[in-house]
């Protein structure tokens, strides 16, 4: 279950349980999180120090970084995907409208976040997400998969070329296009699925960022004037 605190960010219920696993989204209350300012007033409400933060510098592809612990305070260039099995590190990915999604492998004590827009879900970034945690050690019947906010299936309108690449890929996934749109949720559980993750592994925040502007920013309905970006995180801190 996805819910918002008192603070003024959310979190997955199916993730507080885990003792020193740190992870939450911001929302509009943080500010624009591109700006340092912001996401260390949201990181600091966390409990977390910006120190700690690795982001990715997100160029909407499916390059996957393994970061360590003398990372922290880098951006991590050319990567959308960022994993980890490093304490005292947390990931960061920044995002209005594409999916941040938030790894969690707690047998093998990996944790992971990813952007991933229209090119990263068509180029299977979600797939290669759990192929590297594979790799690191873990099991992907035990990772634990949260998809944060992102704008759904009904807002996210795209020209008939895109929406063909995604057929051409996926074949005709139900309730993956109607009306010229695209949810790119759709595609991103299937490669999830695929992988191994158990569907009842996977959660959604199930909020969009069109329809719930008031809480996040979205890359399509803001203006310049007024756009801005959340931040995801998660980590392993003490």
């Amino acid at each position: 279950m996805f819910k918002k605190n008192t603070a003024g960010y959310y979190q997955f219920e199916e993730l507080k349980k885990f003792d020193f696993l740190v992870h939450g989204f911001s929302s509009w209350q943080f500010g624009d999180c591109r700006e340092r300012k912001n996401y260390k007033k949201f990181l600091e409400t966390l409990g977390v120090g910006v120190e700690n933060l690795v982001l990715a510098q997100q160029v909407h592809g499916n390059k996957i970084k393994v970061v360590r612990y003398q990372d922290r305070g880098k951006i991590i260039p050319g990567a959308d995907g960022l994993l980890t099995k490093d304490w005292q590190v947390v990931l960061g990915i920044r995002s209005a409208d594409c999916l941040p999604i938030l790894f969690w492998e707690p047998q093998a004590k990996i944790i992971g976040a990813a952007h991933a827009g229209w090119r990263g879900v068509l180029a299977k970034l979600p797939q290669k997400m759990i192929d590297q945690i594979i790799r690191m050690g873990g099991l992907p019947e035990n990772v634990l998969v949260a998809i944060g906010p992102h704008i759904c299936g009904k807002c996210y309108s795209v020209e008939k070329e895109r929406i063909e690449s995604f057929l051409a890929e996926f074949g005709k996934i139900e309730r993956m296009v109607k009306n010229n749109c695209l949810d790119l949720e759709i595609p991103t559980v299937i490669q999830l699925l695929h992988s191994g993750v158990k569907s009842a592994n996977i959660f959604s925040a199930k909020m969009c960022t069109s329809c719930n502007n008031d809480e996040f920013f979205s890359f399509r309905k803001n203006s310049e004037s007024n756009y801005g970006e959340i931040l995801s995180i998660i980590g392993l801190v003490v």
